[in-house]
């Protein structure tokens, strides 16, 4: 079978790639707790940690929607839901760099933010003109790597133990690609598509509770520098 085509028919409608859908659905729906519990905190840092979890779930709502539809809708359906998902993965791919780059400098310096922004407008456009998300996931994996040097640099320097975690949910994250890119499966309704969506659940959690300690710590050390 192709893995790319398994599917179930629901109320007369074809509903493809449904472990897909599934595991899309339970990672959507942590990023939206950990969004609210993030969001809760004052701190810059924790709330471009939401919103960088959240536009990553939001994201992968999208990505769903592709996988469950394919083209049976017609080629402008699908081919918005996938600039939708591009979109959201790019902002994603935004705040995972303002949360790393806030932890790590103290110093913020505006013209590398805008920079930033303005280079991710650019695969904006890139993606709506051509619809390509190879570009997208090299860009993405560099920021993450960026994101996974500023933590561990932060907790050499200070043992700060969630950075440590974080670190350790990034490099877990790197594992769905490695069971992407070899395809292992474990069957036809348990793909190499469904396992990394597995693997990055569990990188979803350990930086979202690496980010919750380094907030809890952070607001220690604004409370200790009040009094």
């Amino acid at each position: 079978m192709n893995l790319d085509y398994t599917y179930i028919t629901l109320f007369g409608y074809t509903i493809y790639e449904p472990m897909a859908i599934f595991t899309n659905f339970i990672f959507f729906i942590l990023t939206v707790v950990f969004f609210k519990q993030l969001n809760s905190f004052s701190q810059p840092y924790a709330r471009q940690m939401a919103w960088f979890l959240l536009t990553l779930g939001i994201s992968s709502c999208f990505g769903s929607a592709a996988h469950g539809a394919h083209e049976q809708l017609g080629t402008v359906f699908f081919d918005t839901v996938v600039f939708l998902c591009n979109f959201f993965s790019l902002v994603a791919v935004y705040f995972c760099f303002r949360s790393a780059y806030t932890l790590y400098s103290k110093a913020q310096n505006k013209y590398i933010i805008y920079f930033i922004a303005l280079w991710v407008l650019v695969l904006m456009v890139s993606s709506f003109i051509n619809g390509k998300f190879l570009l997208i996931k090299i860009h993405a994996g560099i920021v993450l790597i960026y994101s996974l040097t500023a933590h561990y640099l932060v907790y050499r320097k200070t043992r700060q133990r969630g950075s440590r975690i974080i670190v350790t949910g990034i490099l877990i994250s790197f594992l769905s690609i490695l069971v992407h890119s070899l395809k292992m499966s474990v069957h036809d309704y348990f793909n190499y598509k469904d396992i990394a969506h597995v693997i990055m659940t569990v990188a979803l959690i350990l930086i979202y509770k690496g980010a919750l300690l380094n907030v809890n710590e952070l607001d220690g050390e604004i409370s200790r520098i009040k009094q």
